[in-house]
């Protein structure tokens, strides 16, 4: 079996519309879109590097080097994945990305694998596979037969709160908060893309109301999912606990993923995982190499980020969306992050 490399980058999300936390797009997935940057500067980039990806003003992509502490946790999360066993196909530059939106993906028709979770997952026409926020993932498209795909992109949480009764909330919540990846083929996929492909229309077509019909559709989706029970990470399977020193440490890490907007606490965490706060603390660190408290703030910071460049909310706002607990706290945290204020960051975007 062939060993991987992985790189890792993040991209600019699109801006969305108005109050509407929502994109869909059509494309054909022939490469990552860090491979259409100029070849000299790809040249350079080295195994095990983290960086940027935006567009200019005038369309062209720059590549910035990111090593933040966020980034670094995520690459030594991926790195511990080298070698895929259902992965039989040359290529052994792996590009992946991660983002805080929810993220679905249909192929339409080609072939190709997704990598996530320590799994090569292949695709083709009729398949879907489902991305939690903050989930690497990368992806190796048939050269001959490349994927055509329809992507939904949203945050869940700004999407459906204002929409759901707390009951609805609740569950929705629970189950996406217990989800990492989930991917359906087949027949079995048959009644979600029919969802997706009404869902897609409402948003191509914005007739009257299609923002109301669009939430509708995807709160039935996430029925029709949760109705599968197809969430392929309940538990660490046996590949994954080789690779994980700590399996406390993992769970406790996809736990603070799913909650850190909650302002959880170490202790909470800590309890969430059957080891003394002290213990966990000390673990936490030497394990990761930052502390409990720098990788909340650094979860709350970058998804700060994103709701800046792709929504309209306020500042006020997105402090309270990423669990700050107050404005003056938002602003501390963003300032030694960034060495300006959050108004001057979203001056400058």
């Amino acid at each position: 079996m062939k060993e991987m490399k992985p790189y890792l980058f993040f991209e600019d999300f699109p801006p969305m519309e108005k109050g509407f936390y929502f994109f869909v797009e059509e494309a054909l997935m022939k490469k990552p879109l860090i491979l259409f940057q100029d070849l000299q500067d790809i040249q350079k980039v080295q195994e095990g590097e983290i960086f940027t990806l935006n567009l200019d003003s005038v369309g062209k992509l720059n590549l910035q080097k990111n090593n933040d502490s966020i980034s670094k946790m995520i690459l030594k999360d991926i790195i511990r994945y080298k070698v895929y066993e259902d992965y039989d196909g040359q290529e052994e530059n792996l590009f992946y990305h991660c983002h805080n939106g929810f993220e679905i993906s249909m192929i339409i028709s080609g072939e190709g694998y997704y990598f996530a979770e320590g799994r090569a997952i292949k695709v083709k026409e009729g398949s879907l596979i489902v991305f939690n926020s903050l989930v690497p993932h990368a992806w190796i498209a048939d050269e001959a037969n490349p994927p055509l795909q329809k992507t939904f992109t949203f945050y869940h949480r700004l999407f459906l709160e204002s929409e759901l009764a707390k009951e609805e909330l609740t569950i929705i919540d629970e189950y996406l908060k217990s989800l990492t990846l989930l991917d359906i083929h087949g027949d079995e996929a048959k009644e979600i893309r029919t969802i997706l492909e009404l869902m897609y229309e409402e948003y191509t077509n914005k007739k009257i109301n299609y923002k109301a019909n669009i939430k509708y559709l995807l709160l039935v989706f996430f029925v029709h999912s949760l109705r599968l029970g197809k969430n392929k990470r309940k538990g660490l399977n046996e590949n994954t606990r080789k690779k994980v020193p700590n399996a406390q440490l993992e769970i406790a890490i996809q736990y603070i993923k799913s909650h850190f907007y909650l302002n959880i606490t170490l202790k909470d965490v800590a309890k969430k995982v059957y080891m003394h706060p002290n213990y966990f603390s000390a673990s936490f660190k030497k394990t990761y190499g930052i502390s409990f408290v720098e990788y909340m703030n650094a979860l709350k910071i970058a998804m700060a980020i994103e709701l800046m460049e792709s929504t309209d909310l306020s500042i006020q706002q997105i402090a309270h969306q990423c669990g700050f607990g107050s404005l003056s706290n938002f602003y501390k945290v963003f300032k030694n992050s960034y060495g300006i204020s959050p108004a001057k960051y979203i001056k400058q975007i």
